[in-house]
């Protein structure tokens, strides 16, 4: 009957801390999967930009940016509007990115680029230039036309540095380069009466 008892008790105690020790792992991976996510890094290789040109549209001359956009995965990509999207610029200055302004600089919607291609974006800006590019003018007047705008939206946002655009959902950040610097920076090919020698 001693012996029963033992055995009763040895089992009981197992039992015990069997369910103990069930109970603690139990907790220990609710508390694991209950734990924030770490969010995935900004993949700043999926699309790739580069700068093509500056222009002018409408009647107050307003900016207008084109970039080429490369789609560098093996899936579609496709943003609609800026509701989980933020369009910035980069300082020059402080080497950092601006949101604050929401009118400084607009995308066009939908951005929308097939795997593996590459597809224009414009982007629009509010600042007025003097005048619109005239495309019966020689070639050298036109070189000149975008060499001078190039040059006065180098001068005039002197701090800006490119712009960005962040994809919350796709987790992308696409970087937009700046390239009207480095045109404006050309040699005009119209001499003017001054400098015709």
């Amino acid at each position: 009957m001693e012996n029963w008892k033992k055995i009763l008790l040895r089992a009981a105690g197992f039992g015990g801390g069997f369910a103990l020790v069930g109970a603690i792992i139990l907790c220990g991976l609710l508390l694991w999967s209950s734990r924030p996510t770490k969010p995935k890094p900004w993949n700043k290789t999926a699309i790739t930009a580069s700068f093509n040109n500056l222009r002018t549209e409408g009647p107050q001359h307003t900016i207008v940016y084109e970039y080429t956009l490369q789609n560098n995965t093996d899936a579609d990509y496709r943003l609609d509007d800026d509701a989980n999207a933020h369009l910035g610029f980069k300082r020059m200055q402080t080497d950092s990115m601006d949101f604050s302004d929401k009118t400084f600089v607009k995308a066009a919607y939908p951005i929308y680029i097939p795997a593996k291609s590459r597809v224009n974006l414009e982007l629009h800006m509010p600042l007025p230039y003097s005048s619109d590019v005239d495309y019966d003018a020689p070639d050298d007047v036109q070189h000149d036309y975008y060499t001078k705008l190039s040059h006065f939206v180098a001068q005039t946002i002197s701090n800006v540095n490119g712009f960005v655009l962040m994809d919350d959902t796709a987790r992308y950040e696409i970087d937009l380069p700046n390239g009207w610097t480095a045109i404006g920076n050309r040699p005009l090919k119209v001499k003017t009466p001054d400098t015709a020698k």
